[in-house]
């Protein structure tokens, strides 16, 4: 999954912005399974995860839509 900047998500719409936050959050599961599963050391894509799902649900709340 590829981090998207902040210019990027301001140009998308409710409902894209609802489906990337979808998928943000179903990457981050199958992160969170691999590291304690032990198939992952290393947390290197779990927190720019983290950090992109925070910034999107900021985005929706600041258009109005509650998560």
């Amino acid at each position: 999954m590829a981090i998207i900047r902040k210019r990027d998500l301001k140009t998308l719409g409710l409902e894209e912005l609802k489906a990337k936050l979808r998928e943000i959050e179903i990457a981050l599961m199958e992160e969170t399974a691999a590291i304690k599963s032990g198939k992952r050391q290393k947390k290197i894509t779990y927190r720019p995860l983290r950090k992109l799902r925070a910034r999107i649900i900021t985005f929706l709340k600041q258009r109005g839509v509650i998560v």
